[in-house]
């Protein structure tokens, strides 16, 4: 039978969404003496942000909360469908301390107090994630890496935890999504099949959907489990230097506004004030945070030239010989 018989083939559709969105609800955990946020993006602001953007469904992944996504469905319960119930966790490799970012969705209550009560070991974090079938995603790689191992003994185990990985991160420094595809070539060179998706981290409206996954699937549910099957792909555009250093600057602006105004300071304690006013010249005279995110561009960007150049070498060393040298 010819296939001109059996006629076109069905197009499929591929929705987007962006995986890594923050809200208010995110927590500075650098900060917390502060008593800082992380975002200070309103959920709502967010979503209609990613819908104008061109997103099917809109992730939101605050820092250990799924706050922000519940107020998103109490505003907006008419847009339940296009929501997905996300949270970023915090957990850790016990051995070395590094910490890592995982991003669950498709949470409730009771998987987010789960998850919480599991996130001092990535193992026993990841063990449950999988017996629940909860999509999950280690979220920038080499963020917390600093050769705590060797890189091809810390990638094999992470690779051993993980299936998917965020490639695609719009605050990432350049580089990032080089690193992450090199490790992805490493696994495919040992057997491993691992998927690469994207969201944007957007701390602030602006740049939400700078990073997205495609996958098919008519509802959040469907999409998830498409991306769960590796039927997917991604796309990402980085934000820069500058932009993410403006970002920095917007949320401490934001912050000492905040408890500048009446009833801003709610919940503050004494310590927190002492904080916030020890803090506010080296924020704001002394330029403390961008000499910090210049020391972590530098850092990073290091780590990941060096990273992603081992895992070429192993990439190389563990591929199978062609056939004509083997005869």
């Amino acid at each position: 039978m010819s296939d001109a018989s059996v006629g076109p083939r069905p197009v499929t559709t591929l929705r987007r969404c962006d995986l890594h969105l923050h809200t208010r609800f995110s927590s500075w955990r650098h900060a917390r003496v502060l008593r800082a946020r992380d975002s200070n993006s309103d959920p709502v602001e967010v979503f209609d942000r990613a819908k104008a953007a061109g997103m099917d469904f809109v992730a939101i992944t605050d820092h250990d909360s799924i706050e922000g996504a519940l107020r998103l469905l109490e505003a907006r319960p008419e847009r339940s469908a296009e929501i997905i119930v996300g949270e970023e966790v915090e957990t850790l490799l016990p051995e070395s301390g590094q910490r890592l970012h995982v991003n669950v969705f498709g949470l409730d209550e009771a998987a987010h107090r789960e998850v919480q009560g599991l996130r001092r070991d990535v193992r026993e974090l990841v063990a449950y994630l999988r017996h629940r079938g909860l999509l999950h995603v280690l979220n920038h790689p080499f963020w917390s890496y600093r050769f705590q191992r060797r890189p091809r003994a810390y990638v094999e185990e992470i690779l051993d935890l993980f299936d998917h990985f965020e490639a695609g991160n719009s605050t990432m420094p350049s580089g990032h999504a080089e690193a992450v595809e090199a490790m992805l070539r490493y696994a495919a060179a040992l057997g491993l099949r691992k998927t690469a998706v994207a969201g944007s981290d957007a701390h602030v409206p602006d740049h939400v959907a700078s990073s997205f996954t495609l996958a098919p699937g008519d509802t959040a549910a469907a999409w998830l489990a498409s991306v769960a099957r590796g039927e997917c792909t991604y796309t990402t555009a980085p934000i820069g230097f500058p932009s993410l250093l403006s970002h920095v600057y917007r949320a401490v602006g934001a912050y000492y506004r905040e408890i500048a105004r009446p009833g801003g300071r709610q919940g503050m304690t004494a310590v927190n004030l002492v904080a916030a006013t020890a803090f506010f010249p080296g924020a704001t005279i002394l330029g403390v945070p961008a000499v910090l995110a210049c020391l972590n561009e530098i850092k990073q960007r290091s780590v990941l030239a060096l990273t992603r150049r081992s895992l070429e070498r192993s990439a190389a060393a563990a591929a199978p010989a062609p056939i004509e040298a083997l005869e």
